[in-house]
């Protein structure tokens, strides 16, 4: 009896250690040491090891100067408003704006404003910056080396910068802001997360497709976190200390730039003839608050001279002058203290491990935009329309995209939307959410109902992309992950659907020979933008014709004319307009033959003169290119209903150049173990290194991915270098 006791204690012994066992997170013992340690692999991806938080972010910091040393260090030198000092006077409406801003002096103070844990982590990320630099000199261009040492603050002044360019480039705000380095391409993205009554395994799986411009603060550095409770793998700006987009063990989240409106622009009115004589403000006058910045400027021969920046701010805002008016600037994630808590919010979202913790974290509402598109491994998905919104007095969307009165204090808003007032989607009976930057109704089918939140938080606006989108989505009953890979790189131009036979059919009863034989090429295109596709570049110069013809006509009927994107979908360009009634079947029909007609021969004569002939592959004509790389493109803009969306611009040559668009590409399925393939197009590293830069631009021209390496196994094959940091 006591050793039958003794064998069941021994049985039950066991299994709770067993079980103990199993609740531990898998941690890669042969990597974990006191000090952490970066595995490269062949990809240019760091894998950073530690046992503490703060050292994994001395190790993210040493990981960017490897990659990204002259970027990062001259990102920071405009986010302090130096950048003229140490780069020259072509950084000098940068450092204005910046300082005009206050983004230095926010940047300071809500650095004092963080918690003692996550303060330690920005000092760790700043360390691991400048003692790269202190190491790896060589690594580093000798004109750069100026804006060391960096400052934690420095951090939080380049991550806010970066959001309030976001910010003014998707709002009215832009305009006047000279400084932003805005691009012609609009952020934009892709995003689906498919529930477990549509994906064809019964998992969650994600779709992670940002697109972006390909350099600058837009960016993207791909990297991989291993600590004790957390396997996380995703992607950050440059020079953010925290990934952005992520996926661990437990759950994933991606961003789309949402069209809501975080900026105002308020027309002031002076109480005199300049500004010393203050502004009227509900029939008082107010004096303008002004300080005073001295802004050096190095010259071509290295002197330095200097200029004094008056910065005024009224009660709405700082102060700047356009076309005659005195305008304040109002961005919601200044005027708060949320935006102090946005790094510290990325890191919590990545170690949430359920959709109750990774919500509670999104409640308490530090990013300033993007949606955000969920999926876990519980089979849960959401989409949230999330930002620093501001709660206004009255007016529509139309109403706050103009200049409103700035004698008039009542529309000085001081509050944002909580992020439960948001529209939001949480498992819906479609079984997918999805968004390519339209406005949130569309976020699911059936549609919210647009009318039960305000009418001023986002444009009323949709594409033809996420159009493309939807359509894909309602063409399966269910999806699996292969489907999924090919819906990602749907290269359809849903604009061919929408007027093409229209277009042909005009051409070809007009005694223009010349388009008769455009409607003969485009009759035997396939209208897809792949690289064989012959046509596609003729419909392409086509749209860019179409588009520019139509606005061009509306200015010059109406003298006040304004154009906005949501017109796009409209009737000054469709017979039948975009109705949410019938999203499957709207827009279509051309508006205007005539007009039409007229660009299709003007895109014909400019494509023969730039390749010499009308049936040209689109491979042939579009390139993708980067750093001596030069590869037949594929992908096509947004205008076009490309759901796989590259951006391309006139190169020296006469052909196109991609410089924007699919940057991170990540496909994940929350199956037991994760299934998760991955891209960075243009690369992992924009200096050389122990990498490669540009192999995954090879990948991208025959539309595939690569596997992300998340397992010890994984990595240790595919290890190219090792670094332990002593820290």
């Amino acid at each position: 009896m006591k050793a039958r006791l003794s064998r069941l204690v021994m049985r039950y012994l066991f299994l709770v250690i067993l079980f103990l066992q199993a609740c531990q997170p898998v941690f890669p013992p042969l990597l974990v040491s006191k000090d952490p340690e970066i595995v490269w692999d062949n990809w240019g991806v760091p894998h950073i090891v530690a046992t503490k938080n703060n050292d994994a972010f001395y190790a993210f910091g040493w990981a960017q100067m490897r990659s990204h040393a002259d970027l990062l260090l001259k990102l920071y030198a405009v986010a302090r408003g130096r950048g003229a000092e140490i780069f020259g006077e072509s950084y000098l409406p940068a450092d204005r704006l910046v300082r005009t801003l206050g983004i230095p002096k926010l940047a300071e103070k809500w650095y004092l404003e963080q918690d003692s844990d996550f303060r330690k982590n920005l000092d760790s990320f700043a360390a691991g910056i400048n003692d790269f630099a202190r190491q790896h000199p060589e690594a580093i261009s000798d004109t750069v080396k100026a804006v060391l040492p960096v400052k934690p603050q420095d951090v939080i002044a380049h991550t806010t910068r970066v959001m309030a360019v976001f910010i003014a480039g998707i709002s009215e705000c832009g305009a006047v802001l000279p400084g932003f380095d805005f691009t012609d391409q609009p952020a934009a993205s892709n995003g689906w997360a498919l529930g477990p009554n549509y994906s064809s395994s019964g998992n969650a799986m994600l779709l992670v497709n940002p697109h972006l411009y390909w350099g600058g603060l837009e960016t993207f550095y791909e990297a991989h976190f291993l600590l004790p409770n957390t396997n996380l793998y995703g992607v950050a700006l440059v020079g953010s200390p925290v990934l952005q987009i992520a996926f661990n063990d437990h759950l994933g989240w991606t961003h789309t730039v949402n069209p809501m409106d975080g900026c105002d622009l308020y027309h002031l009115r002076l109480a005199g003839s300049a500004f010393d004589d203050g502004y009227v403000l509900d029939n008082q006058v107010h004096s303008f608050v002004t300080t005073y910045e001295t802004i050096q400027i190095r010259q071509s021969d290295g002197s330095m001279t200097s200029e004094i920046l008056h910065i005024r701010r009224a009660k709405q805002g700082p102060v700047t002058e356009m076309n005659g008016q005195v305008l304040a600037v109002r961005l919601a994630l200044l005027e708060t203290s949320l935006l102090a808590g946005m790094n510290r919010q990325w890191w919590q979202m990545g170690q949430a491990r359920s959709l109750q913790e990774f919500q509670a974290t999104l409640q308490k509402g530090h990013l300033p935009l993007f949606n955000v598109i969920y999926a876990d491994r519980n089979k849960n998905i959401m989409l949230a329309f999330n930002g620093i919104i501001p709660v206004r007095p009255e007016g529509d969307t139309a109403f706050w995209q103009m200049p409103v009165p700035g004698d008039d204090a009542s529309l000085i808003w001081e509050n944002s939307y909580a992020y439960n007032d948001l529209p939001k989607s949480i498992n819906p009976s479609s079984g997918w959410v999805q968004n390519s930057n339209s406005a949130p109704w569309y976020m699911t089918m059936p549609f919210l109902d647009r009318n039960e939140y305000p009418s001023n938080i986002a444009a009323n606006v949709i594409n033809n992309r996420e159009l493309r989108g939807l359509q894909m989505l309602n063409e399966h009953p269910h999806m699996s992950y292969a489907e999924l890979m090919t819906a990602k790189h749907s290269t359809h131009a849903l604009v061919a659907d929408q007027v093409l036979d229209e277009l042909m059919a005009a051409a070809r009863d007009s005694d223009d020979p010349l388009l008769v034989k455009a409607a003969e090429v485009l009759e035997h295109w396939n209208r897809q933008y792949l690289a064989e596709s012959r046509g596609g570049p003729l419909f392409y110069k086509w749209l860019e014709k179409w588009l520019d013809k139509t606005i061009a006509q509306a200015a010059d009927t109406h003298p006040n004319y304004h154009f906005t994107p949501d017109q796009l979908m409209g009737n000054l360009f469709y017979a039948k307009p975009f109705d949410p009634n019938e999203p499957l079947n709207t827009p279509h029909g051309l508006a205007d033959v005539p007009l039409s007609l007229a660009a299709l021969r003007e895109a014909a004569e400019e494509l023969q003169k730039l390749v010499g002939e009308l049936n040209v592959a689109w491979g042939d004509f579009a390139r993708l290119r980067r750093n001596g790389i030069d590869l037949p493109g594929n992908g096509a803009p947004t205008e076009l209903g490309v759901f796989r969306e590259i951006a391309y611009e006139l190169d020296k040559d006469g052909k196109l150049a991609s410089f924007a668009g699919d940057t991170y590409i990540a496909l994940i399925e929350f199956s037991n173990p994760i299934h998760a393939q991955v891209l960075m197009t243009y690369g992992n590293a924009t200096q050389q290194s122990a990498f490669k830069l540009d192999d995954q631009l090879t990948l991208a021209a025959q539309l595939q991915l690569r596997p992300a390496w998340r397992t010890l196994a994984e990595i240790e094959v595919n290890e190219v270098m090792r670094e332990k940091l002593i820290h």
